[in-house]
């Protein structure tokens, strides 16, 4: 079996496309398909069943597909072992956030990380914090950053910091609240929701329990995937939503959002850099995970938001415009 046919398979597994695979890889669709079927006369097996427009591999598709993720990863091994001969820093990371991670902490840090190792390709993935977990397990990321703790024996977590989760609305919305809010007045407010599996909801759901009210008696107009959704549903007055003040500490500076003050509701959730306990980290993508929790503690990400690190025992706060300890 020739790499560039298992390269293609690849492709076609992870995307469910040879169009889409053709174009990542630079191929032509007639040129995957010719590798697909040279395989399958190879293995004298069917590797993919076309179902409509659907491609959905076998049973055999399925076994080769893991047999060629561990023979990509023993080839990139090699490479990160050569090069670590000649402490070069070079080869491409896999790692995956959950929503607030990706769009607010990773972008930074990857601004940082790439002006030492340039040689590096970092490809990040999105998911909510139960996808992440599982990839990690499933060997599909060198490590991931989420906002939930997994209770796997196999998965290690090392804590970075401490997100403080607010409840905001839009003006319009806010007015008609009254004042001194009590959590079961959340109960008669219209809601925007994340999706389960997220861990701005789980946090949300823990503080809930704690004044005995279930979060689905919750009123949910708006039902969103996304941090960014959410906001912008937010932000047009669908209803109230519950995010971190790193997406919203912006739009609450300009007035565009008002935090919604509920009595005795704290909300909190931690954020974990993950990684498989049995599995040993390619020299880059351990770099690239040092990077992540130095740049962490020493406040890099505070500074260029423009919020300060509250540093309580081993966890880190983001806390706006309230602490100079850094």
């Amino acid at each position: 079996m020739e790499f560039r046919k298992l390269q293609a398979f690849s492709k076609v597994y992870e995307l469910q496309s040879f169009s889409r695979a053709g174009q990542e890889l630079f191929l032509s669709q007639p040129t995957i398909s010719t590798h697909i079927l040279s395989l399958e006369e190879e293995l004298q097996v069917k590797l993919f069943d076309r179902i409509g427009r659907r491609i959905i591999p076998t049973r055999a598709g399925e076994v080769l597909y893991q047999n060629t993720k561990d023979i990509f990863r023993i080839l990139e091994r090699a490479r990160s072992d050569i090069h670590e001969l000649t402490n070069q820093v070079t080869g491409t990371v896999v790692i995956g956030g959950s929503t607030i991670p990706s769009n607010y902490l990773l972008p930074s840090l990857l601004a940082s990380f790439k002006q030492k190792f340039p040689d590096v390709c970092v490809d990040m993935r999105i998911g909510d914090s139960i996808k992440i977990s599982q990839d990690v397990l499933a060997g599909n990321l060198d490590f991931g950053l989420v906002g939930g703790y997994a209770g796997h024996f196999d998965l290690e977590h090392s804590l970075l910091l401490t997100d403080e989760l607010l409840a905001v609305a839009s003006p319009v919305l806010a007015h008609n609240f009254k004042k001194g809010m009590q959590p079961k007045d959340l109960l008669e407010v219209p809601w925007v929701m994340r999706e389960k599996g997220s861990g701005t909801r789980q946090a949300l759901e823990k503080a809930l329990q704690k004044h005995t009210i279930d979060i689905s008696r919750l009123p949910v107009k708006t039902l969103v995937q996304t941090t960014e959704a959410l906001v912008r549903c937010v932000l047009a007055g669908v209803g109230i939503g519950v995010t971190s003040r790193l997406a919203v500490h912006e739009h609450i500076g300009s007035g565009a959002l008002i935090e919604v003050d509920v009595d005795n509701l704290s909300m909190q959730r931690e954020f974990f850099l993950i990684k498989h306990r049995r599995r040993t980290l390619f020299l880059c993508a351990g770099v690239l995970m040092r990077h992540i929790q130095k740049y962490i503690g020493d406040g890099g990400l505070a500074s260029e938001k423009g919020l300060f690190l509250c540093r309580k025992g081993t966890a880190q706060h983001f806390v706006p415009g309230q602490c100079t300890d850094r």
